[in-house]
C-alpha cells in the first residue's frame, strides 16, 4: 500500500497552487517552519496523501498519474489543462506542473474520447 507520494520544490507555495486545481485531489493541511514559512502542503487523493515539501534540490518523482476513470473528470479536466498538454496517448494526458515535473490524468482502461 502506498502512504504518500512526496514531490520536492524550491517553491511550496507555487505548486500548492497548482495542485489544489487539480480535480480529486482535496488539500489536507500545511505545516509550517518555526519562522513561519511554509514547509509542507499535504493533499489526499483518496486514500493517498500527496505531500509537496521544501527542498533546496528537487527530487521530484519521474511522472505522477492521476485517474480520470469518469467522462465528467476528463471534460473537467481538458477544460482546465486543455492548452498545457505536452503529450497524449489513447488513455492519458501529460503536462508539467510549475516546477516542470510531468503529471498526467489517465481513463484507462477506456480511451480518452
Amino acid at each position: 500500500m502506498i502512504h504518500h507520494i512526496a514531490i520536492s520544490t524550491q517553491n511550496p507555495e507555487t505548486l500548492k497552487n497548482f495542485y489544489i486545481s487539480i480535480p480529486g485531489l482535496s488539500f489536507e493541511k500545511d505545516h509550517f517552519y518555526r519562522d513561519g514559512g511554509l514547509r509542507s502542503s499535504w493533499f489526499l487523493a483518496g486514500t493517498i496523501r500527496i505531500m509537496i515539501e521544501k527542498e533546496e534540490i528537487s527530487k521530484a518523482p519521474h511522472a505522477l498519474i492521476f485517474s480520470a476513470t469518469k467522462k465528467e473528470e476528463r471534460d473537467l479536466i481538458d477544460s482546465l489543462f486543455g492548452n498545457s498538454f505536452i503529450e497524449k496517448t489513447d488513455f492519458t494526458k501529460y503536462l508539467k506542473d510549475p516546477d516542470g515535473n510531468r503529471l498526467g490524468f489517465s481513463s484507462y482502461p477506456d480511451p480518452w474520447n
